[in-house]
């Protein structure tokens, strides 16, 4: 069973990235001087980004401008977090579950301006308390999914707790697995950036200086909202 579901994570990330290579390929740094909400802008007049170009990611985009380079703000639909999201990501809308502000989950596919594939596995849930029970519970659940021993660096800083750990997995996947809970509260945030090195086994290394900072870059950028700040 658990071969399957590498199976069908490897298929993911091919399939995610169907369609929105062209729009990688000529895909504009350029953004509006202002900030506004995609939705506040004519489809025609969005920068051509796959983030702003697909439908269903462009719902989740905090604004038409930058954050960073490269990188937009995601406002979670649960209100309970917001993190950092390339220019060419898009979600898969038709896997994307939430259930009002106490769980969501949702998978992207990557494709960056040197060409370079990267799957993004994000799933929130209030479920779980941040002592020490739960907090082993939810990296058992990290690890039974990834299907690998890790071993977890803590990471404290900015109102949040990260406990991130790099894998690499037989069947050709690799990357870093992340859980991160707020300081105070219920839940967290499970990140998996992971690549594919099918066609190369020998290139399955999560601590290749680009793709570590790129997968850091999005785990340490999530954030807790006040007003929620991931209480059951």
């Amino acid at each position: 069973m658990f071969i399957k579901r590498k199976g069908i994570v490897a298929l993911l990330l091919s399939s995610l990235f169907v369609g929105g290579c062209q729009m990688s390929d000529k895909q504009s740094n350029e953004t509006k001087p202002v900030e506004q909400k995609p939705s506040e802008v004519a489809v025609e007049d969005l920068p051509n980004t796959r983030a702003l170009q697909d439908e269903f990611t462009r719902e989740m985009i905090k604004s038409t401008k930058e954050t960073e380079k490269g990188y937009y703000t995601l406002e979670s639909k649960t209100g309970v977090y917001e993190m950092l999201f390339p220019a060419g990501g898009g979600i898969d809308g038709i896997g994307y579950t939430r259930k009002g502000e106490s769980s969501e989950a949702f998978l992207a596919g990557i494709l960056y301006n040197d060409k370079t594939e990267a799957l993004l596995s994000i799933k929130y849930t209030n479920a779980l308390s941040n002592d020490e029970t739960g907090i082993g519970y939810a990296k058992e659940l990290l690890t039974n999914s990834i299907g690998e021993d890790m071993k977890f660096d803590r990471i404290d800083g900015k109102g949040k707790v990260t406990y991130v750990a790099p894998f690499t997995m037989d069947e050709g996947l690799y990357g870093y697995a992340a859980y991160i809970h707020p300081d105070k509260g219920w839940g967290g945030v499970e990140v998996v950036y992971s690549a594919s090195c099918v066609d190369n086994l020998k290139s399955c290394n999560p601590q290749k200086e680009t793709f570590k900072k790129r997968a850091y870059k999005l785990i340490s950028s999530v954030k807790f909202l006040n007003k929620n700040e991931a209480k059951k």
